[in-house]
């Protein structure tokens, strides 16, 4: 230490400046092990126990008693604040080599490299020279002063508190990759020997192994008999835990559409492409022969390669979670990350890829694009979505789907939704195999040109509301009624439950009228409003005639000016049941007579009360009395024929 000799350092300064000064008088060389890296300064200095100056027994000489030597850095680091590379290199175990800046004071030591070698014994407690990792720290060594003196109060340390390997590694889909540490009995063990199982990780780097060379197992190669690279350790888990997943391209579409399409059609939708393309990690390139492969491990499980093998040419850049980055001899790149994922770009990015393009996600795919975007596929492409929805959206903006010949396939429901659905086509037909439902909760409003509506079977309109018909044109309803074979009678019935049944005609001067014909325009009966209002009720073929009835009330025809009956026998009929016909006008006309028919009643009484007056003999002229009262039995509205 350099407080612990103030008289000696005193002089050793003085004698520094005349013989000893660097190196004016020789250097004094050494190698030691490294004990302690934790620099309380961050110089990347290393207490170091050098053999032939130390002793082994650190009972006699602690740790933190040997003195501090600093680091040589190459002439490639600057060694500056913020410039050059951390003078961190060594660890505990790490066999060194340096000089005494300071000659024999021997309390300034210089490291200039490390020494490789191969361990033959292992580590024992409190004895020098070994990796005292494997030492129980003294607690107070957890804590130092500037001078590099103990500070009291620290906690004992274990050797989770150093940098290892991970003991497994655990893919999780999805999410973070799952890491398992050896506990600190485990570190501490000596279980980490060569011959372990094939897929034990203690392969990875285990500075405690004995009789094995300290340079790293990848940079030793295939030739050393004692490398298991293959089969344990980065590359064994690399290919044990290749990715391997299947994407299916294959695109059945409804079997219905075979006969409603264009055979050639058919066959391509069909005949879609099948192929399971598989995508798999390349098993690692490994084969590396000494000395050609350059090797940087870290104390965690990291390793850098850059592999000069001749044909086996490489980098792999390899993080202790399973992450990596390697380049094949030929070329080919490798990447695989064992958690997320993080690509940042803050200008263009642009890809162009010669061959085929393959992904498989196994969860969420999300691409948010502020710009506008394009997908140009030079043959087939397949938007495909196997058990979810597929939405295709396009805000405020049109969406298209142009193609020559376009199939929308619902195997279920297909469900169109605007405010206005527009078929902008020259012509146009809408073809469903089996049975078709047009259901809307408001208003239907169907416009055409021309409508035409056909059915081989039953039509049927059901209107729970009104009814409203506006033709612009004539109206023609023609009713073949081919079920009067079944026993259907009526070939048009119309009922009302309720209310009356209403046929008007808005003309009644040029083509106004309502005509209800039997046979072709009436010809064997007829019931017809002309223009004008004149009805007309006739029969032609009838042999019944025309009939009116009434079983509960009075028959009644009513005119201001005449009633006229005709016919070919000339006769009116009065029912049977009925006691008496009163025929009613303020004249009655039989056959254009001119003179008034005689009242039978008021004619017999008269007739019987009569008399003839005769003085003389026979009778004699009638009464005067009774010639005023002849007049009245003479009808003044009813007048026969001569």
């Amino acid at each position: 230490m350099q407080n612990e000799f103030p008289a000696k350092q005193k002089w050793g300064q003085l004698k520094m400046q005349t013989e000893y000064f660097q190196g004016r008088d020789g250097y004094i060389w050494w190698h030691g092990v490294v004990e302690d890296r934790k620099d309380p300064m961050f110089l990347g200095r290393c207490r170091v126990r050098i053999l032939g100056w130390h002793t082994a027994d650190k009972t006699e000489l602690p740790t933190d008693h040997l003195p501090w030597a600093h680091a040589l850095m190459p002439i490639t680091s600057a060694s500056q604040i913020g410039v050059g590379q951390a003078p961190v290199g060594p660890i505990e175990g790490t066999w060194v080599m340096g000089y005494y800046r300071d000659g024999e004071l021997a309390q300034e030591p210089v490291m200039v490299g490390t020494l490789h070698g191969v361990p033959e014994r292992y580590a024992k407690k409190d004895t020098g020279f070994y990796d005292s990792r494997l030492d129980t720290p003294d607690k107070d060594r957890q804590g130092m002063s500037d001078k590099g003196k103990s500070l009291s109060g620290g906690t004992p340390a274990t050797m989770t508190a150093f940098p290892f390997p991970p003991k497994n590694i655990e893919t999780v889909s999805g999410g973070e990759v799952k890491i398992t540490e050896y506990t600190d009995a485990e570190r501490r063990s000596q279980s980490f020997l060569p011959g372990l199982a094939a897929n034990s990780w203690e392969q990875f780097q285990n500075p405690r192994n004995i009789n094995v060379p300290t340079t790293s197992v990848y940079a030793r190669g295939e030739d050393d008999d004692s490398t298991k690279v293959n089969t344990t350790g980065i590359i064994a888990f690399k290919n044990r835990n290749r990715l391997a997943t299947n994407i299916t391209t294959a695109f059945k579409p409804n079997a219905e559409l075979q006969s409603r399409i264009p055979a050639d059609e058919w066959d391509s939708l069909n005949n879609a492409s099948q192929d399971i393309t598989k995508i798999s990690q390349p098993p690692s390139p490994y084969g590396a022969k000494y000395p050609f492969n350059h090797v940087y491990e870290s104390e965690s499980g990291h390793l850098i390669e850059i592999d000069d093998t001749p044909s086996k040419e490489r980098l792999h850049w390899y993080h202790r979670s399973g992450t990596f980055t390697e380049f094949h001899p030929k070329g080919i790149r490798t990447d695989r990350t064992m958690g997320h994922h993080y690509n940042i770009v803050t200008g263009n990015e642009e890809t162009y890829i010669r061959g085929a393009e393959k992904k498989a996600i196994s969860l969420d795919s999300i691409q948010n694009i502020g710009g506008k975007a394009e997908f140009v596929s030079g043959k087939d492409m397949k938007i495909m979505s196997e058990a979810g929805n597929l939405t295709v959206d396009a805000g405020t903006g049109i969406t298209t789907i142009s193609g020559n010949q376009v199939f929308i396939d619902a195997k279920n429901v297909l469900t169109l939704k605007g405010v206005q659905i527009v078929r902008d086509d020259d012509s146009a037909v809408d073809e469903v195999k089996g049975d078709y439902g047009l259901k809307t909760q408001g208003k239907t409003e169907i416009s055409a040109g021309s409508l035409k509506m056909g059915t081989p079977g039953r039509l049927d309109i059901n209107a729970f509301g009104g009814k409203a018909e506006t033709i612009g044109g004539s109206s023609e309803e023609t009713i073949a009624n081919t079920d009067v074979a079944l026993g259907s009678v009526n070939a048009k019935l119309i009922k009302a439950m309720l209310g009356k049944i209403v046929f008007e005609t808005i003309d009644a001067v040029a083509t106004g009228g309502i005509e209800l014909n039997q046979g072709p325009g009436g010809t064997a009966g007829q019931i017809a409003i002309a223009q004008l209002g004149d009805i007309t009720i006739s029969t032609t073929t009838g042999p019944g005639g025309i009939t009116m009835e009434a079983v509960l009330g009075p028959v009644t025809i009513t005119t201001p000016t005449s009633a006229e009956f005709s016919g070919a026998l000339g006769t009116v009929v009065g029912s049977d049941q009925t006691p008496a016909t009163d025929i009613k006008g303020v004249s009655i006309n039989l056959a254009g007579s001119s003179e008034p028919a005689l009242l039978g009643k008021a004619f017999a009484d008269l007739f019987k009360d009569h008399t003839h007056p005769s003085p003389n003999g026979p009778t004699g002229p009638l009464s005067p009395s009774f010639a005023s009262k002849l007049l009245k039995t003479m009808s003044k509205k009813v007048f026969l024929g001569g």
